[in-house]
C-alpha cells in the first residue's frame, strides 16, 4: 500500500473542528484532505454553529488546492481550482470517500 503524504494543512490540524475564514468573511469548514496525482486538496463546506449529526449528508462542498511552501515549514496558501475539468474529477473522489464514510458507520 502506498503511504500518502500529509500536506502541511494536515500536520497542523490538532483539533476536529478547523474553521477558515475568506475574504468575504463567510466561515467554511474544513472535512476532508485528499491527494491526488500529486497535488493536495480540502473539501470545505459553510460553517454552521449547530451541531452537525452523523446521519446528515454533505451536500455542498467547495474544493481548494493546497499549496506547500518549501520555504515554510508550517503556512500553506489555499488556491482556486480554475479548471473545471480538475475540479469535476476531485470532486468525484471526494464523493467516493464522503460515501466511503458513511458506509464505514453502518
Amino acid at each position: 500500500m502506498t503511504e500518502i503524504p500529509e500536506s502541511k494543512l494536515d500536520e497542523n490540524i490538532d483539533d476536529d473542528s478547523v474553521t477558515l475564514i475568506d475574504l468575504d468573511g463567510d466561515k467554511f469548514e474544513i472535512i476532508d484532505t485528499l491527494n491526488l496525482e500529486g497535488k493536495d486538496y480540502v473539501a470545505l463546506m459553510p460553517y454552521s454553529e449547530e451541531d452537525v449529526s452523523d446521519d446528515d449528508e454533505i451536500v455542498d462542498f467547495t474544493i481548494l488546492e493546497i499549496i506547500d511552501d518549501p520555504d515554510d515549514e508550517v503556512n500553506c496558501t489555499l488556491r482556486t481550482i480554475d479548471d473545471e475539468d480538475e475540479y469535476t474529477r476531485i470532486g468525484d473522489e471526494f464523493i467516493k470517500r464522503f460515501e466511503q464514510f458513511d458506509g464505514d458507520d453502518e
